[in-house]
């Protein structure tokens, strides 16, 4: 019984019409397997790129609409904004002049939120995604 399966476990490596292993055919067998090997390692990766491209793309899409949404919000609130200022000053310039002021003074606040505390967040939490395994 230990012949019989030791026949089958090495029939891939006899040479038609030999009862013994060759050693050639074996080379032959382990450099196929390694190239089996590795067009299915390239074909894994390309799979897993394909996937976080594709996730990534998503929410790339998503961020950019909600961005032009909020953007279109912003701006539509700045111009009201501006207009009840000016209404309110007596002089519709001045209004758009002080609207203008709010967001000088709100991207300084950012720039110094962004220089000291968030910068280092954002850096993490996009390496961390990226890194990420499902």
């Amino acid at each position: 019984m230990a012949d019989k399966d030791q026949d089958e476990r090495y029939a891939r490596f006899i040479r038609p019409g030999e009862d013994n292993p060759d050693l050639g055919v074996f080379m032959d067998a382990v450099v196929e397997d390694g190239k089996g090997w590795l067009e299915a390692q390239k074909q894994y990766a390309t799979l897993a790129g394909s996937e976080k491209l594709g996730r990534l793309s998503g929410t790339l899409l998503v961020a950019v609409v909600s961005a032009l949404f909020v953007g279109a919000v912003l701006f539509m609130g700045s111009i009201a904004l501006a207009i009840w200022l000016g209404r309110v000053i007596g002089d519709m310039a001045l209004g758009f002049l002080a609207v203008a002021g709010i967001f000088l003074l709100l991207t300084i606040i950012f720039y110094l939120i962004w220089r000291h505390i968030l910068r280092d967040r954002i850096t993490l939490s996009i390496i961390n995604a990226a890194y990420e395994k499902d």
